[in-house]
């Protein structure tokens, strides 16, 4: 069996090897101690294990409120998103949090919360996406848009809708708003 059979359908096509990275060998597909049928080289013994990718969305507090990004073509009834990103290789997610933040508002910060974690398999979203959720205190750093948008400081009561296209936002926001404050409160949603 060739080894881009064994691939999940939601795997992202440029993560599916053909070709064993290390000798260039043609993958095929061999079943695991497991039982799970990977790309394996049948000539060095590498065996593809493709992760799902993870990403941040955080709360920001300032003294003034909470920092909302208004994204260029959001709806007008549901302007504003939460800043967030993908993690980097290297990169641990509170690290990714604290950089998503500066790079789209300007904002140094330090985390106040972990709100927890989902797990994202749907088609919204090309791929499998593993989101922590974060609340910061600015602590430096100037206030300024970004290449996500115009960001803008609001009184909690008065934060704007967030784009109901914004997923990891939404989720971030209802987590704060609840109160949801776990160490290790983690989700699968729904496809």
């Amino acid at each position: 069996m060739p080894a881009l059979d064994v691939y999940h359908p939601r795997l992202l096509p440029e993560l599916r090897y053909k070709y064993c990275p290390h000798c260039r060998m043609a993958l095929m597909a061999k079943a695991g101690s497991d039982g799970i049928m990977r790309a394996s080289c049948p000539g060095c013994g590498f065996v593809h294990f493709p992760r799902p990718v993870m990403g941040v969305n955080v709360v920001v507090r300032t003294p003034g409120g909470i920092v909302a990004l208004l994204p260029p073509g959001a709806p007008v009834d549901a302007p504003a998103a939460l800043p967030g990103g993908h993690v980097e290789y290297g990169e641990s997610p509170e690290e990714a949090a604290i950089r998503e933040v500066r790079e789209e508002t300007g904002l140094d910060t330090v985390i106040l919360r972990f709100l927890g974690w989902r797990y994202l398999a749907a088609a919204a979203y090309p791929g499998d996406i593993v989101t922590f959720f974060y609340v910061v205190q600015a602590v430096g750093g100037r206030l300024r848009q970004s290449e996500e948008g115009n960001v803008r400081v609001y009184a909690e009561a008065e934060f704007p809708a967030i784009d109901p296209r914004r997923a990891g936002s939404l989720a971030a926001w209802h987590r704060y708003k609840s109160g949801t404050d776990c160490r290790c409160a983690g989700e699968r949603s729904p496809e």
